[in-house]
């Protein structure tokens, strides 16, 4: 509630905006955990795959539940939660090598704010 709008880009939060004013469906998929993720997104009305934390009981034992939601996992839980046939046009933003497989998975491809949809996608 009080880190996250603090380190978020004001460009992306426009666009978030303006998807969700459009009825476009809105997805966070991060490597970061659903412990912080998950109210902010509940609270901007949209969809989060992110890492997750196991539990046992009421305590968190450290260890991620499956894999950690970065790289080639990112795209694996898009294709895995969403039929990417159904959508006319994706759009993708990322900003560190984690993203470049979830943004081969778009058709405009925004990375570090910069639209990359006709270049080839960035090199670890």
């Amino acid at each position: 509630q009080d880190t996250l709008p603090n380190v978020l880009r004001p460009e992306a939060m426009r666009q978030l905006q303006i998807h969700r004013d459009a009825g476009d469906t809105v997805v966070v998929v991060s490597a970061g955990l659903d412990l912080y993720l998950a109210p902010w997104c509940a609270a901007q009305g949209v969809q989060l795959l992110c890492s997750r934390l196991e539990r046992r009981g009421r305590r968190f034992t450290g260890r991620y539940l499956g894999e950690q939601c970065a790289g080639a996992e990112k795209a694996r839980r898009v294709r895995a939660a969403y039929a990417l046939d159904q959508f006319a046009h994706i759009h993708a933003w990322g900003d560190t090598h984690e993203d470049i497989e979830l943004l081969a998975l778009a058709h405009t491809r925004i990375y570090r704010g910069r639209d990359i949809s006709d270049e080839p996608l960035p090199t670890r």
